[in-house]
């Protein structure tokens, strides 16, 4: 066979795999925004059985025959059909090393995990979720081992998240941040500056909020011909196509911010989703690249552009014509501070933008340690307690405001925590390029999203997952990952709101 004749058939094997990843998402994505509670064993099975066939087209001997060709004969590929292989290729290498026995188990037991973790919450009990937890870990440890490592076991997660990390170059990076940060929050927490932001803390009716979140999303460009918004526990984005991605958010009635920012921030992932070229669609290089990356997206709308002052020059009154009593006299420079408000939070989905990352870098290490035999899943609730009093100063008054406020351990989504931090990272670093080109506040004052669209279209979007994440950001700012423009991004913005003096 020619590489001609290997490239039709990965095309079509391509699209295979593609096909049964969406039905496995479109499933979950009913289940979280529309399943009754009493259904949630049942599709967890059609999750596992689904997720079983895909695996099975990752596995299949034809495939993986064509992958090693044309891994080979790379150099005869163009750059869409040489990165598909890679990253179809690395896919392939992982699952053929787990027993299907073994794969399937965990796809089921994954889907239960996630049902126990959402009911645990609610009746804010930790041994409910204990037993299923214990199975994420140990199933994941068992494929770690499967797939191999080097260095720590915790590298065969978090070099498949984000290709390229490793936990050494990550421990170094988070060091850094986290020796900033902290120094930063008490400079910030001992300041005499009191922001109120007590008018955000009122009456919010959800039927407004809706309005609000098809307002913002309308704004930054989101296209809603090819994408929907929903209600869910947790707020999340999930995509077939460029033609079909859908978003969550969640509403609290005495207060709209959350709303705000997960919007935003879901927007974010959406907008990515609905923006690669088109060329790459129905390849799996058709998406956002994953995960600092995807992150970075949806923090760069959430953040540098919804907490900036500019911003609310714009968004403002529109804000004010959907919630003319609770946000009357309130002035842009009102909002800004009170959106930037610093203080300790238990819920990192609620925490702010300097003390976000310390909840990451907890989290981060605890599954870690997990995986490297130093921690125990059954001490979590006690070890989370104590690494938040040592962090941030602060002891969760339960679990749901303390190990069990998170759903991404019980989906088995060891790995990922890191991206949330990675993707601020990526995300300062990016805005600098991107504030050194483009008039950037004078652009959100104007309600100009349209430009600052264009610039990340022309950066970032369209590349899909063709490249790494270290490849895209020395594309795009003509050097690896440093952690010094979220510290300067972090201490600029944050020195000016809380007064702080410069040290000589």
């Amino acid at each position: 066979m020619t590489v001609q004749d290997h490239l039709q058939r990965f095309y079509r094997l391509q699209r295979e795999y593609i096909m049964a990843g969406h039905a496995v998402q479109i499933v979950s994505w009913d289940w979280r925004a529309m399943t009754p509670k009493k259904a949630a064993a049942a599709r967890a099975d059609v999750i596992g059985a689904l997720s079983a066939r895909e695996n099975e087209l990752l596995c299949a001997k034809d495939l993986r025959e064509t992958l090693d060709f044309l891994t080979a004969h790379a150099d005869l590929l163009n750059d869409r059909d040489r990165a598909c292989v890679r990253i179809l290729k690395r896919r392939s290498d992982r699952a053929i090393c787990v027993p299907d026995e073994l794969f399937n188990e965990f796809s089921v037991l994954q889907g239960k995990s996630e049902a126990a973790w959402e009911e645990a919450k609610r009746q804010n009990d930790w041994e409910l979720y204990r037993p299923h937890l214990e199975n994420m870990f140990s199933y994941t440890r068992r494929m770690m081992d499967l797939w191999g490592y080097e260095g720590s076991p915790y590298n065969a997660m978090l070099g498949f998240c984000e290709e390229g990390m490793t936990t050494e170059r990550l421990d170094a990076l988070f060091s850094e941040l986290r020796e900033s940060i902290s120094a930063l929050a008490a400079k910030v927490a001992a300041s005499p500056v009191e922001i109120d932001d007590s008018f955000c803390k009122t009456a919010f009716p959800v039927p407004q909020q809706r309005r609000m979140a098809d307002m913002l999303l309308e704004c930054m460009g989101f296209d809603k011909s090819r994408g929907l918004i929903a209600e869910s526990e947790h707020p999340y984005t999930c995509s077939f196509g460029l033609d079909d991605v859908r978003l969550t958010t969640h509403y609290y009635e005495t207060q709209f911010l959350p709303a705000v920012f997960s919007t935003l921030h879901e927007g974010g992932h959406g907008l990515y989703e609905q923006s690669y070229d088109r060329a790459l669609d129905g390849t799996v290089a058709g998406c956002g690249l994953a995960s600092g990356m995807h992150e970075s997206v949806s923090r760069f709308w959430e953040n540098i552009v919804g907490r900036s002052q500019a911003f609310w020059e714009y968004m403002l009154p529109r804000l004010t014509e959907i919630f003319p009593e609770q946000l009357r006299g309130i002035t842009p420079e009102q909002m800004y501070c009170a959106v930037n408000k610093s203080g300790r939070s238990l819920l990192r989905m609620e925490a702010d933008e300097l003390t976000y990352n310390l909840h990451i870098i907890l989290r981060y290490e605890l599954e870690r340690d997990v995986f490297e035999g130093r921690a125990r899943v059954a001490d979590l609730p006690r070890l989370w307690n104590e690494k938040m009093q040592a962090s941030l100063g602060m002891t969760p008054r339960d679990n749901r405001t303390g190990i069990l406020q998170d759903i991404q351990w019980s989906m088995g989504q060891f790995g990922y925590f890191p991206a949330y931090a990675l993707g601020n990272l990526y995300n300062a670093q990016y805005s600098a390029r991107l504030k050194k080109e483009l008039p950037f506040d004078a652009l959100l004052r104007a309600g100009d999203f349209r430009t600052i669209f264009q610039w990340k279209q022309e950066n970032l979007y369209r590349f899909g997952s063709i490249y790494t994440p270290d490849e895209l950001m020395t594309r795009v700012t003509g050097e690896i990952l440093s952690a010094r423009y979220l510290i300067d991004h972090l201490t600029e913005k944050f020195s000016a709101l809380y007064q702080l003096k410069e040290e000589a």
